[in-house]
C-alpha cells in the first residue's frame, strides 16, 4: 500500500514540474520572426488645393448653413469658366474621370463625375473631349483603348446624372463642338504625323445620343461630296457660329491653313489664306492656337505665334476678325519671345479689343486690340506660387473681371487652381 503511494506522489509530482518547465519555456522562446516583405513601389500622391463639396442637388442652396459641406484635396488638369460665377475643373486619377462644377465662384463645388465604371487612361481636354453649351448641358468623349469602345457621355441636369451611348469610330478624337445643346459635331483622326492626317467628321441632332459621318477625306465614296477638309494639316481647332456655318484651322508645314463650312460640315472650302509677312519671315514654324468667337457676335480671336528652334522661343501675334471667319486682320503684339516651359501660354482675349498675357510672374492687359499692353500691378500671391508651380497649364477671362489660372509642378504631380475677380491684378487660391 505505501509503495504505491509513494510512486503516484512521486508521479504527480514529476509531472507538475514538467508542466510548469513546458510553460516557463513556452513563455520565454522567442516568436518566430514575420516575413519580411519585398519594399513595395510608391507613386507619388497627387495633390491639389483643398476644395468644399456639396452635392449636385444642393449647388442651387449653397448658402445654405445647413446644406452639407465636406472637403477634399485633388489634382486639376483642365477647367472651363461657363459665366462668372459657373466652371468646371477636372482630372483622371486611377483611371476615374473626376470633374467638379462651382457655381459660387469657387466657394463650393459639386462632384459631377460620371460613373467610376467608364474608365479614362487619359486627362480629357476641353474642345477635345469635353464640352458645355451651359450649366446644363455637357459632354465627355472617353476614346476606346483595349477592347473597350468609344462612347459618349452626356448630361442634361449638369452632371447629376449621365447618359452613354456609342460612337461609330475607335479613331483618335481631335475635337468636339456643340452649337446648341441638341446640335453638335466630333472630328476623328489617323494615320496622324506632324503634317497630314486622315479625318471624318461627325454630326448630331438629338444632342449626341446618335451620330452620323457626314465628311471623311480618306475613302472616296459617291453618296457624300469630296470638298472636304485635306488630309495635310492637323486639326488645331473647330467651332461652329451656328448650326451650319463653322471653320477649322490646321497646322500644317509650312504656314496654317483655315477651312470653312456653310452647310454644317459637309463641304468645306478653304478661308482666307495666312500669308508670309515680316513678322513671320524668320519663323521657323507658325503656328495657331484654337479659333473663337466673343459671345454670339461674329467678332473672334486667332492666335498665332513664331516659332524660332535656336533660340527655342515663341512669340505671339494675332488674327481678328469681324464678319465670323470670312476675312482677318493681322495685329502684331509687340510682346516679348517667350522661353521655357510656358512659351506655348497663348494671350486670353474677352473681345475684339481687351485681352492678357501672362509673361514670367507678371500679368500683361491691353485694350486696343494687343497694339499696346500694360502690366498691372504685381500680385504677391500670383508670384509666390508661380515659384511653387511654375508650370502654367491654362489661363481664361470670362469677363472685364473674372478669370481663372491653373498651374502645376508635374515632377511631384501638384496643382492649383487661382482666381481673380479684378481683372487680373489681384489672384486668390480657389
Amino acid at each position: 500500500m505505501f509503495p504505491y503511494t509513494a510512486g503516484y506522489r512521486k508521479l504527480g509530482i514529476s509531472a507538475v514540474v514538467l508542466f510548469i518547465l513546458l510553460i516557463v519555456s513556452a513563455c520565454s522562446s522567442s516568436p518566430a520572426p514575420a516575413p519580411t516583405l519585398p519594399p513595395q513601389p510608391t507613386e507619388a500622391p497627387e495633390e491639389g488645393q483643398t476644395i468644399t463639396l456639396i452635392t449636385p442637388g444642393d449647388a442651387k442652396n449653397v448658402t445654405n448653413e445647413s446644406t452639407p459641406k465636406y472637403q477634399i484635396q485633388t489634382r486639376l488638369t483642365d477647367f472651363r469658366l461657363l459665366n462668372e460665377s459657373v466652371g468646371l475643373a477636372w482630372g483622371v486619377t486611377k483611371k476615374e474621370l473626376r470633374i467638379y462644377m462651382t457655381k459660387d465662384n469657387g466657394g463650393t463645388w459639386a462632384n459631377i463625375s460620371p460613373s467610376t465604371n467608364v474608365q479614362f487612361l487619359a486627362n480629357p481636354v476641353y474642345g477635345e473631349e469635353i464640352f458645355f453649351t451651359d450649366p446644363d448641358n455637357g459632354w465627355i468623349i472617353r476614346s476606346s483603348f483595349g477592347m473597350t469602345e468609344t462612347v459618349v457621355l452626356r448630361t442634361t441636369d449638369g452632371g447629376q446624372s449621365w447618359k452613354v451611348s456609342s460612337f461609330p469610330d475607335s479613331n483618335t478624337v481631335s475635337s468636339i463642338y456643340f452649337s446648341s445643346p441638341q446640335t453638335g459635331w466630333l472630328m476623328t483622326s489617323w494615320d496622324a504625323n506632324a503634317t497630314k492626317s486622315s479625318k471624318a467628321l461627325y454630326a448630331t441632332k438629338d444632342g449626341g445620343a446618335t451620330w452620323a459621318m457626314v465628311m471623311q477625306n480618306e475613302q472616296y465614296n459617291p453618296n457624300l461630296p469630296n470638298n472636304t477638309i485635306p488630309m495635310a494639316g492637323i486639326v488645331t481647332g473647330m467651332i461652329f457660329k451656328n448650326t451650319t456655318h463653322g471653320l477649322v484651322t490646321l497646322q500644317t508645314g509650312a504656314l496654317p491653313k483655315i477651312y470653312m463650312t456653310s452647310d454644317s460640315g459637309v463641304t468645306w472650302h478653304p478661308g482666307q489664306e495666312i500669308l508670309v509677312n515680316a513678322e513671320w519671315g524668320g519663323c521657323d514654324k507658325v503656328i495657331t492656337g484654337e479659333p473663337e468667337f466673343f459671345g454670339n457676335s461674329a467678332a473672334g480671336f486667332l492666335p498665332a505665334a513664331c516659332q524660332t528652334d535656336k533660340q527655342n522661343s515663341v512669340t505671339y501675334n494675332g488674327y481678328f476678325t469681324a464678319n465670323g471667319g470670312d476675312n482677318w486682320k493681322f495685329v502684331d503684339f509687340v510682346l516679348n519671345s517667350q522661353t521655357g516651359v510656358n512659351r506655348y501660354l497663348p494671350p486670353a482675349f474677352i473681345s475684339a479689343g481687351t485681352g492678357w498675357m501672362l509673361s514670367g510672374n507678371m500679368i500683361f492687359k491691353t485694350v486696343n486690340q494687343g497694339q499696346t499692353w500694360a502690366p498691372l500691378p504685381a500680385s504677391s500671391v500670383l508670384q509666390s506660387k508661380l515659384l511653387e508651380y511654375p508650370e502654367i497649364v491654362k489661363l481664361q477671362f470670362i469677363s472685364e473681371d473674372v478669370g481663372w489660372l491653373l498651374i502645376q509642378k508635374e515632377e511631384d504631380r501638384r496643382s492649383i487652381l487661382l482666381q481673380t475677380t479684378n481683372g487680373g491684378v489681384s489672384w486668390r487660391v480657389m
